[in-house]
C-alpha cells in the first residue's frame, strides 16, 4: 500500500472528523445504493419503493410500464423530443415517432446493455419523488419528469423489484439533471459510492454535504477535468495521460488515450462494465508490467474472464496502480480495487483485455470504483474522486442517507 496515499487520506479525514455534526439544512437528494446479487448492477430508490438501475451512460430515465394506461403525450415537434434524438443510443437505429389518438407522440429509444437490445416506445412525463437530507423536507416530489415508458419484456432479465433504468449521462434529459432544479438550491452535480459487498452504498443529487460520520466527505475529493466527445454525448470522459505500476510508468504510444477521427478511443467510466477494460495495446504493456512486479507471487490458473490469477496468502501484497491525468492528479488504485478475490486462496487482477477494436482505450469499470466516493460535477466539468474509504476504516455504507 502506498504510504503517501494512506497518510494523505488520514490527514484529510482527521482534519474534518472533529468538526461539528451540524450542517445547514439543504435539499440534497439521497438514496442508499444496493449491489444486486443477480446481475452486475447497482440500484437506488425513487418513489419510496421503486428500484432503478444506475447507468451513468444512459441518456434518460427509463421505466417499465405495461399496464396499458394512457400517458401524457410529448409532441413530436417539441424541443424535448428533439433532445431525445440528439442523445439516442448510438447502438440503435433511428427512432420513429407514433400516432396516438390522432396526435404525433414523441417516441424514444433505450439500449439494454446486458441483452444488447434496442426498444422504442412513448416518451412521456409524470411525478417522481426522492428522499432528501433536509429534515424539514425528508422527501421531495418533482412534477413533469420526462421518462421513457418501456414494456416489461424489454426489462425481462432485470432482477425482481428493479423497475427501470436511471440514466445519469451528462445530458439535459438525464435523471440527475431533471431532479436538481436551481430553485431548490441544488447544484448540477451528483455523487455516488458503490458498495463492494452486501452493505449499502449511497447516491446524492444536487451537491453535498456528503456526511460520512462527522465528516463532510467533500474534503476528501481530488478533482480533475471532465471532457466531452461530440461523437459520444452520453459518456463521461477523463484526460488520462499515463498508468504506473509499482511507481513505474508503463511505456505506451503518445496518443494511446486520445480520440480518433471517428470519436473512438478516450477514457470513460461505466456502471455496466464489471472490471476496467483496456484496449489490447494498453492491456499487453500493462499486464507485462504487473507480471514483472509480481514475479515473486505464485501464479494459478486463470478464472474466466480474468486472466492473471495468483495464490493469495494472509500477507498477500500486490503493487499499487496509479492513473495519472493531464493536470497531474493521480487516482491511486489499491489492492482492494485492483484485485478480485475468487476464493480464500486465489485472487485475480481485475482488468480485462477489450481487444484491438475496443471502442474506448480505457473503460473504468465498477470494481475499480467501489468503496470510493465519486462526484460528477457536470456544471463545472469536474470529476472528483476520493481515496479508497477502506484506508480510513470507512465504507460506502457509512454515509448518512436519512435526515
Amino acid at each position: 500500500m502506498d504510504k503517501y496515499c494512506l497518510l494523505l487520506c488520514l490527514l484529510l479525514f482527521s482534519s474534518y472528523s472533529h468538526v461539528s455534526a451540524y450542517y445547514p439544512s439543504k435539499n440534497t437528494l439521497v438514496s442508499s445504493v444496493t449491489k444486486n446479487p443477480i446481475l452486475p448492477i447497482f440500484t437506488f430508490t425513487l418513489n419510496t419503493n421503486e428500484e432503478y438501475f444506475i447507468h451513468i451512460a444512459g441518456p434518460y430515465l427509463v421505466r417499465s410500464c405495461n399496464d396499458g394506461l394512457p400517458r401524457p403525450i410529448i409532441p413530436c415537434g417539441s424541443s424535448t423530443c428533439a433532445l431525445t434524438r440528439r442523445v439516442s443510443p448510438h447502438q440503435c437505429p433511428p427512432t420513429q415517432n407514433a400516432i396516438i389518438n390522432g396526435r404525433c407522440a414523441c417516441q424514444a429509444t433505450a439500449f439494454e446493455p446486458f441483452q444488447r437490445l434496442c426498444n422504442s416506445n412513448q416518451y412521456t412525463y409524470g411525478d417522481f419523488s426522492m428522499s432528501s437530507l433536509n429534515p424539514r423536507s425528508p422527501s421531495l416530489t418533482f412534477n413533469n419528469v420526462k421518462y421513457l415508458c418501456i414494456p416489461k419484456p424489454f426489462l425481462i432479465d432485470f432482477p425482481p423489484g428493479v423497475l427501470g433504468l436511471a440514466g445519469l449521462s451528462p445530458t439535459a434529459l438525464a435523471t440527475w439533471n431533471q431532479l436538481t432544479p436551481p430553485r431548490l438550491g441544488l447544484e448540477k452535480k451528483f455523487a455516488l459510492c458503490l458498495p463492494s459487498d452486501s452493505n449499502k452504498g449511497a447516491i446524492f443529487f444536487g451537491g453535498g454535504p456528503y456526511k460520512l460520520g462527522n465528516t463532510d466527505a467533500r474534503s476528501m475529493l481530488t478533482y480533475t477535468q471532465l471532457i466531452k466527445n461530440p461523437r459520444r454525448l452520453n459518456n463521461y470522459f477523463l484526460t488520462l495521460k499515463g498508468i504506473s505500476v509499482n511507481g513505474e510508468k508503463i511505456l505506451l504510444a503518445q496518443n494511446a488515450f486520445s480520440f480518433d477521427g471517428k470519436g473512438d478511443g478516450g477514457v470513460t467510466l461505466s456502471t455496466v462494465t464489471p472490471f476496467t477494460t483496456l484496449r489490447s495495446d494498453i492491456y499487453k504493456v500493462f499486464t507485462e508490467a504487473f507480471s514483472k512486479a509480481t514475479s515473486d507471487i505464485p501464479r494459478v490458473n486463470s478464472t474466466t474472464p480474468l486472466e492473471f490469477c495468483f495464490k493469495s496468502t494472509e500477507h498477500f501484497q500486490v503493487p499499487q496502480i496509479d492513473m495519472k491525468f493531464a493536470d497531474g492528479k493521480i487516482w491511486k488504485v489499491i489492492a482492494a480495487n485492483s484485485m478480485k478475490k475468487i476464493t480464500d486462496d486465489v485472487a485475480c487482477l481485475a482488468f480485462l483485455n477489450g481487444g484491438d477494436a475496443a471502442a474506448q482505450a480505457v473503460v473504468i469499470g465498477m470494481h475499480q470504483m467501489e468503496n470510493t466516493l465519486l462526484e460528477f460535477d457536470v456544471g463545472r466539468s469536474a470529476f472528483g474522486f476520493s481515496c479508497s474509504l477502506g484506508l480510513v476504516n470507512a465504507s460506502c455504507g457509512d454515509f448518512q442517507t436519512k435526515p
